[in-house]
């Protein structure tokens, strides 16, 4: 009988044990949490292998298709499964409507303002935005606080070229709505700077798009007696680019822009540097 495959947090725990970064490892309570969801999640048959494994390099035409949209319903029946088990463990209740310091980049949606009664806490916003047509893609965009700032949307682009498979979007989404749980998350954001850090990725960027209204919080945990992880140091400024690496990073995201257009998607946010431990 073949052996399930790893989840992401199995596999992330495993190579920080082979590197020796022990202190860093997903707890106990953390991976039942994630295991919680992933069993109210959909099966794995609904979902995909990496098509880029070990780095492979897109061809420019995978850039400009996407053969099949309907297989990002896996991150919306994720994000229903993690207002299920949050709401079910009694962390939370849900409230209707949400005010926005810094919202999602694509319009309307459905939202599931999910509230911590924890002191220190802060709600998460679990944004799911349906496809409009058949040629279109599920998205769902994450935010936390009151008034709540974006902190992603999953997936970016839907196009064949920046798919990695359905296992990084699941880690994706829920690392960012772990990280609100966890209480591992600071934001800043503001007109000139937009600053996020959490346990996972420290990213930041200017100017901001979008922006109503400045704010900024630290989160804390939303189950009694629980220690939050440690948050990853702020994201360096990046050094200047050759004229080289511009002008291929200008053709590129002109080809993503396109395609965005064609599955009626967004033009992407200001430009975000990260930094993954």
């Amino acid at each position: 009988m073949t052996e399930p495959e790893k989840s992401w947090w199995e596999l992330r725990n495993d190579d920080l044990r082979e590197h020796g970064h022990d202190a860093q490892l997903l707890s106990r309570e953390i991976c039942a949490l994630l295991q919680e969801v992933d069993a109210r999640s959909s099966p794995p048959s609904l979902g995909w292998p990496d098509p880029h494994p070990h780095g492979t390099v897109p061809t420019e035409d995978e850039y400009e298709r996407c053969p099949n949209p309907e297989k990002f319903q896996l991150v919306a029946a994720r994000a229903r499964a993690w207002a299920t088990v949050l709401l079910g463990r009694g962390w939370a209740r849900e409230e209707s409507g949400v005010r926005w310091a810094l919202p999602p980049m694509e319009s309307g949606g459905r939202d599931a303002v999910l509230v911590p009664s924890a002191s220190g806490a802060v709600p998460l916003v679990l944004t799911i935005h349906e496809p409009t047509s058949d040629q279109h893609i599920v998205t769902v965009s994450i935010g936390a606080g009151d008034p709540a700032v974006r902190l992603a949307s999953v997936p970016d682009c839907g196009c064949d070229g920046c798919d990695h498979g359905s296992a990084a979007l699941l880690e994706e989404l829920d690392s960012w709505a772990l990280s609100v749980v966890d209480g591992s998350l600071q934001v800043e954001v503001t007109a000139d700077q937009y600053s996020t850090r959490t346990s996972f990725r420290s990213e930041g960027g200017s100017p901001v798009q979008g922006l109503v209204a400045a704010t900024a919080f630290s989160a804390g945990p939303w189950a009694e007696g629980w220690t939050a992880r440690s948050v990853a140091p702020p994201v360096e400024p990046q050094p200047p680019q050759s004229e080289l690496s511009v002008q291929f990073a200008f053709n590129k995201n002109l080809v993503q822009s396109a395609f965005r257009r064609l599955m009626g998607r967004p033009a992407p946010g200001p430009q975000v540097y990260r930094t993954e431990d």
